[in-house]
Formats: C-alpha cells, structure tokens, sequence
C-alpha cells in the first residue's frame, strides 16, 4: 500500500520516540497497529462484498439465460405435441370415416365364416403347451427352506447354562 523502505521507518521510529518518550511509545503503537488493522479488515470486508456482488450479478444472469432456453424447448416441444396430435386426429377421423354409416358397416360385415366355402366355421383351437412350465417363486421358498431343515446340524436340545457349551474347556464335547 504505502511504499516505505526499511530507512524511512526507521526514521519514523526515532522520532517517534523523541518526542513521545519511552513510556507512552508502546501505546501508541499498540493502537496504530489495532486501527490499521480495523482498516485491513474493513478493506477486506469491501472487497469481499464487491466480489460477491458481482458473483450475484453473474449467477442472475446464468439464471435468465436458462430461463430463455427452457421456454424456448418448452413453446418447440408444445408445437410438436400440437402437430402430433393434429396428425392423429386426421388418421383417427380417416379410420372412422367408414363407420359411422349405421347402414355401410351392417351390410359390408360378413355372415359367413366358413374357410373356402366347405361350411366349417372357425374353431378355436388352443394348443398344447410344448414345455411344461417351471415352479412357482413360492414352490421354490418351500424347497429350499426344506433343504435347509435337512441339512441343518441337529439340536443338542434345551442347555442348562447361560454360557456357550463350547467355552468349557475342560469337557471335550462329542457329537453323534
């Protein structure tokens, strides 16, 4: 900030014991240091602000481009939906056209469904199905909620202890 080479502080120090004494000198630089550390951090604190300002100013403007573009997808995707469904309700209307004629639908519907005019009329016939079909999800719990029961490791039954068997060191244990 201030351009003063260590000789002109110097100077500066010895007059300001000359003429402020030895006893009042450390207080008064005890409070210069405290004032020009007030103005640091009130600079600090103003350029501080004038950075976030300019964050806010910028972000704002972030903010109303994004809202240009999603209005402008927006008014594109409702214009395509308008052309889509304009599009549809012309197929939709062509596709109707021939049935709304009580008259036309009743005499162009057919009375016969017999194949090549012998007189046989559609059967419908389901066929077999070629593999039989797999367990259920629920068929499978229960095999293999039995398959654990059978592998499981047979109970040594009610103990009379609170404690594991298996901390007893002094009685080997045999199982059968």
């Amino acid at each position: 900030m201030f351009d003063f080479s260590f000789g002109e502080l110097a100077l500066i120090g010895t007059v300001a014991l000359v003429v402020l004494g030895p006893e009042r000198l450390p207080r008064v630089a005890r409070t210069v240091g405290e004032w020009a550390g007030k103005a640091q951090r009130y600079v600090a604190q103003v350029k501080s602000d004038i950075n976030r300002e300019v964050e806010l100013a910028d972000l704002k403007k972030l903010q109303e481009e994004a809202r240009d573009v999603a209005r402008s997808i927006e008014s594109t995707v409702q214009g395509n939906i308008s052309s889509l469904q304009a599009g549809i309700d012309s197929t939709v209307k062509s596709l109707n056209t021939g049935f709304d004629d009580p008259a036309t639908a009743t005499s162009s519907t057919p009375t016969d469904y017999s194949w090549d005019g012998t007189g046989e009329g559609y059967v419908n016939r389901r066929f077999e199905r070629r593999f039989k079909p797999g367990p259920t999800i629920h068929e499978l719990s229960e095999e293999i909620a039995r398959l654990k029961r059978q592998l499981a490791m047979p109970d040594a039954g009610p103990s009379r202890h609170k404690r594991s068997p298996r901390a007893r060191v002094s009685k080997p244990r045999i199982r059968r």
